[in-house]
């Protein structure tokens, strides 16, 4: 699996520009169905930029301000004229592709968010039911709101997109001998972390599978599913002599740990030349993701939405011990698009439990501490390019001199988090304006205790906010101001208001 990487990683671009050639010179000529240029600038009255600017945005935006960005985007997507109620038209394959670049200046203490980015650049082909990508891609995976919510808890956008491979069904498909009561929607995944780090060339694996009972005409539909995601594989001599890893420095990266890796494996790896006491008793790679249930309610006028994410990570969800840990959500929305207020929705998460302050082995009820987002092992944690992949309130260290404090990734995984967001869409009788402004609000307080290991001596409380605006205008042949402002008021981040402001125009559909 290693070498399988390693040809990935060296031949991805090759493989990725081929591929758009291919598309672009298949029959009919694949034209760009969309395009769009944008120049914007982050300011602050301190020198970070404030929480709900830079979170959940993909690493795109800078940890310090003031930032001047721009950035670009070309997109070929799926023609619609050749699928029509899940059957082919004309051709049983169609092709798709995409690249973001956004390119910032700053001074930052993170040398790539100085350099310029590629979010996305990613071929996809699809036939029937299935999708096949290669790249990166913008995605976001849990049963949660896709953008009001503080983010799913395992994989919430917040970070650069992982470069991979990806099989999936991606939008809930009706099973047909279920007339359409059921219905599926999945995803495995094979992709490449950083070739640098404290263990390097460490690869992803990542598969979801949710279901659907109910069809989109019915009063109630209900959802359950999960995600399961594993960093494993790589080399490190930083932990060479404290038996985590092998002599060798080189973790198990074999098609027999791929298995493991894949099916989670705990209790098969006996053999101590190739696997260390640290892998014999919990499992190949650092292991989480989370198990998820939701409930759609159609009341005519308004639908409503409620979800739970539980979080899972070192075995405590099987006893049920951390069972009080996950993200809890409700979103109000009324059917009508063009409603001043859409969305109304409030979440709740909670990661202080973690299955109690105990870690005792040989007594699962008492296998606490899971640590979330940390491992020995991966000490760089569940985050790539230092950002955190998962819900952005489980944040990196703060800075270079706290970084992987104790062996670890976050010196903050023990939360509470109260959410509110609000959406709609406001009409004015403004000449310029080509159509209505569309807002967003959220407002997040958060409790902050630390870590169980290192919790912080006076619990840190934080509070939020963020506003944002989005106005189409009449001006160059239609273009879209976007103006936000968010602050930070609390002890675990700089006190500071924020704005973002840009133009973007678009070309095409």
């Amino acid at each position: 699996m290693y070498i399988l990487s390693k040809l990935y990683t060296y031949y991805a671009p090759i493989l990725l520009l081929n591929g758009l050639m291919i598309t672009l010179n298949a029959q009919p000529i694949r034209q760009p169905s969309h395009y769009f240029g944008e120049v914007g600038t982050y300011q602050s009255s301190s020198t970070e930029t404030p929480f709900w600017l830079r979170s959940n945005q993909y690493g795109v935006v800078p940890n310090r301000s003031p930032v001047l960005t721009l950035r670009a985007g070309i997109y070929s997507d799926y023609d619609s004229s050749r699928h029509s109620t899940g059957r082919w038209k004309t051709s049983k394959y169609d092709f798709g592709y995409g690249i973001n670049v956004v390119a910032n200046a700053n001074r930052n203490e993170l040398a790539y968010e100085r350099n310029v980015l590629l979010p996305e650049a990613y071929v996809k082909v699809r036939r029937g039911i299935w999708e096949l990508y290669i790249g990166r891609r913008r995605e976001k995976f849990g049963l949660a709101d896709s953008t009001l919510s503080t983010g799913s808890y395992a994989w919430s956008g917040n970070a650069m997109p992982v470069p991979k491979i990806q099989l999936s069904i991606p939008v809930f498909t009706p099973i047909g001998f279920t007339k359409g009561w059921l219905a599926v929607q999945g995803t495995f995944a094979h992709g490449y972390l950083d070739a640098n780090g404290f263990v390097s060339n460490t690869m992803l694996h990542q598969k979801s599978l949710y279901l659907r009972f109910g069809r989109e005409k019915d009063v109630v539909r209900l959802y359950g599913g999960f995600n399961h995601q594993v960093v494993w594989g790589g080399h490190t001599d930083k932990l060479k002599g404290t038996g985590l890893v092998p002599d060798d420095g080189k973790l198990p990266s074999t098609l027999r740990d791929y298995y493991y890796v894949v099916v989670g494996d705990r209790f098969s790896r006996t053999d101590s030349s190739a696997y260390t006491n640290f892998e014999i008793t919990n499992r190949v790679g650092n292991h989480l993701g989370s198990i998820d249930i939701g409930a759609e309610i159609d009341l005519v006028r308004h639908t409503l939405y409620f979800y739970r994410q539980n979080i899972y990570e070192d075995g405590s969800l099987f006893y049920l011990i951390n069972i009080a840990d996950g993200l809890n959500g409700v979103r109000i929305r009324r059917n009508d698009p063009k409603a001043i207020v859409r969305d109304i929705l409030f979440e709740f998460l909670n990661t202080t439990s973690q299955g109690g302050p105990e870690f005792i082995i040989g007594d699962p009820y008492k296998q606490g501490k899971d640590d979330y987002f940390n491992h020995q092992q991966f000490r760089e944690g569940w985050a790539y390019r230092q950002h955190t992949i998962g819900t952005p309130f489980i944040p990196p260290a703060l800075g270079p001199q706290d970084q992987y404090p104790d062996g670890t990734f976050t010196a903050n995984n023990r939360v509470y988090v109260f959410h509110a967001g609000l959406a709609g869409s406001l009409f004015t009788r403004w000449r310029v304006l080509n159509g209505p402004l569309a807002y967003q609000v959220k407002l997040s307080y958060s409790h902050n205790l630390g870590t169980y290991n290192n919790p912080f001596t006076v619990p840190k409380n934080q509070f939020s906010t963020y506003f944002n605006v989005v106005a189409p205008l009449d001006i160059l042949g239609g273009v879209q101001l976007t103006a936000s402002v968010a602050t930070d008021v609390g002890s675990l981040y700089q006190n500071g208001v924020g704005s973002f402001i840009s133009i973007r125009k678009s070309w095409g559909k």
